[in-house]
């Protein structure tokens, strides 16, 4: 018998592994900016894939392509999901900072406030746990919530990223309660790099067409808002004062009208925005530079 034919009917007999399928995404965005008279060119390419394992977890893995090393690969069950590969360098501590007392990781770009390492998240009856390592910084956390009490814990032994120095900027801790009852909600939080705990309340309601909103905190912080939104118009109007006791005003506002939505505000920055489906179109007159964006996503 020919031996192509015999080498045929094996591999039909073998069994196929089964292949995820591939997604891919990106996008290519031109930008126009009239006070250097130039045009920038960004763009981003992503490659992404999950499938479902015949013990029920899932495997996921993304990539992105134009950014180097940057990928992470996810196993998730019923045991919590676990990823390794580029995580938020602070995201373990943060789940557990719901008193809001430490601010979050920031950049000149998203890949200022990612690292690479391991990342565990998980939840049962109430309390959600997580924790992750660069293998600098070792994150956790955990989550208790009950009938509308949450109570939340997160500590980190060391910067959790040494190109940024907001957020988990060393060795701490940070501990909170929320409670939420009605239009009324309320938040205690405190952390090591406080010297007392901080606490603040919100009142939120909304009457017709206007949503009013006032917070006040022991810091001697302060704010009052109010959006009226009828028929595609939106103005805010906000009055904050800060602990040093200076008040600030804006006011903003925007009209939508099928693809087409205009905003301003009271800092004189006026934008017209086209959403053209997988492409948008943006006009930004700010500070005197007038800023022409068109950008087509797949």
């Amino acid at each position: 018998m020919n031996k192509s034919i015999i080498a045929l009917a094996i591999a039909a007999a073998l069994p196929v592994a089964a292949q995820a399928d591939a997604t891919i995404s990106g996008s290519v965005k031109v930008a126009y900016a009239s006070n250097a008279n130039t045009m920038t060119t960004t763009a981003a390419l992503s490659i992404s894939s999950s499938e479902v394992l015949a013990n029920g977890m899932t495997a996921t893995a993304s990539m992105n392509v134009l950014t180097g090393a940057s990928g992470k690969a996810s196993l998730a069950g019923d045991f919590g999901t676990l990823s390794m590969g580029t995580i938020d360098d602070d995201a373990a501590f943060q789940a557990g900072d719901i008193g809001g007392r430490v601010g979050d990781s920031s950049g000149t770009t998203t890949t200022n406030t990612t690292t690479s390492g391991m990342h565990y998240a998980g939840s049962v009856a109430g309390l959600s746990v997580a924790a992750q390592t660069n293998g600098t910084s070792t994150q956790a956390s955990a989550v208790y919530d009950f009938n509308g009490l949450t109570i939340g814990f997160g500590t980190a032994n060391a910067d959790a990223n040494a190109l940024v120095d907001s957020g988990v900027n060393g060795s701490m801790n940070t501990m909170g309660a929320t409670y939420s009852f009605g239009d009324l909600s309320v938040k205690l939080g405190k952390s090591s790099a406080d010297s007392q705990a901080v606490g603040s309340a919100t009142y939120a309601t909304t009457v017709g067409a206007i949503a009013l909103s006032a917070t006040a905190s022991s810091a001697g912080t302060s704010s009052v808002s109010a959006t009226y939104s009828l028929d595609g118009v939106s103005v805010t109007a906000k009055a904050a004062s800060s602990a040093a006791g200076v008040t600030t005003n804006t006011v903003k506002a925007s009209y939508t009208s099928g693809d087409l939505t205009l905003t301003a505000n009271d800092a004189n920055t006026v934008s017209a925005a086209l959403d053209l489906g997988n492409a948008d179109l943006t006009a930004k007159r700010d500070g005197g530079v007038t800023t022409l964006t068109y950008k087509v996503a797949f």
